[in-house]
């Protein structure tokens, strides 16, 4: 039975035959349309917070890549109030995965008038295992250490917590979540669709930073895109130095169905911006390094 017959008052009520009420009916379409494009964009991961006066979108400077990426949105790059996944492909490219977080956020953080800090949240024993941040490499890609805040959580569980309130929070410009493991406990569709909502209404940044996951068989996840990333070899400077970082990113994932999209980018520390790389490698050359073991003398967790 469709919905018109399954009105019972609807025969008893005569049509109505006043000329304005038939056009406060028509009037009422466009609200309804608005609600209706309002309840896509929540599900399709776009913003719907009010305009806080920043844009939409952050690119990443490849034009090849932002206007891929551009999908139903109308604008290039990547929406800065959503979840995006950033997976290392192998263990070894787990520095890679985490400087392209960083990197990503301060894109995005180059557009805030306010400055506001990047939050890292990362389980304690995997800082201990993997590393913690290192300013000298956090500097050597641009980023001042002052604008970051690291945070170790006993576990996933805390992890996943610890991001959830950093999320609602307007204060945050970033929250990159650092959590290792095939399947970490406390991460599923729930946990993310949390993380991405409340991306949404806060405009905040959140990456998942992973290594150690899956590729053939990921978690599922609300977040709003999914990459790979590996560290490539970079081309020397002048005088033999050492060159700018280079990694190999491609697109797993994109809310807009949007697939096959890679590319080798290399970062440009004075301009705060990627670039495709000219030149010839230089295989023996390598990321800056932007975590260092806990054994290293000054180390200290925050």
């Amino acid at each position: 039975m469709n919905n018109i017959d399954s009105d019972p008052d609807r025969a008893e009520r005569p049509a109505s035959t006043n000329p304005s009420a038939v056009a406060s009916a028509t009037a009422a379409k466009p609200s309804v349309l608005r609600a209706r494009l309002a309840k896509i964009l929540a599900t399709s991961g776009v913003s719907t917070a009010e305009d806080d006066g920043q844009p939409s979108h952050f690119t990443l400077g490849v034009d090849r890549i932002d206007t891929g990426l551009r999908g139903n949105a109308g604008a290039d790059g990547l929406p800065r109030a959503a979840l995006h996944e950033l997976h290392a492909v192998e263990k070894a490219d787990w520095t890679s995965a985490a400087a392209m977080a960083l990197l990503w956020a301060q894109r995005c953080r180059n557009l805030d008038r306010e400055e506001r800090p990047i939050l890292w949240i990362s389980e304690s024993g995997e800082a201990r295992r993997l590393g913690r941040l290192y300013p000298p490499g956090l500097a050597e890609l641009g980023i001042d250490p002052s604008g970051l805040i690291h945070v170790d959580a006993p576990d996933s569980i805390a992890v996943l917590r610890a991001a959830a309130d950093g999320v609602r929070s307007s204060a945050i410009g970033a929250v990159i979540i650092e959590l290792s493991g095939k399947r970490p406990k406390g991460l599923d569709l729930t946990a993310t669709r949390r993380l991405s909502l409340s991306s949404q209404k806060s405009g905040v940044l959140s990456l998942l930073l992973r290594s150690g996951s899956d590729a053939d068989n990921p978690l599922p996840t609300a977040a709003f895109s999914r990459w790979h990333v590996a560290a490539a070899p970079s081309s020397s400077l002048e005088a033999n130095a050492p060159g700018h970082p280079v990694f190999d990113i491609s697109l797993l994932r994109h809310r807009s169905g949007l697939y096959g999209l890679s590319a080798r980018m290399e970062w440009n520390r004075d301009d705060q911006i990627f670039r495709e790389p000219q030149g010839t490698p230089d295989i023996g050359a390598v990321p800056a390094l932007s975590a260092v073991r806990t054994n290293h003398q000054g180390t200290r967790a925050a």
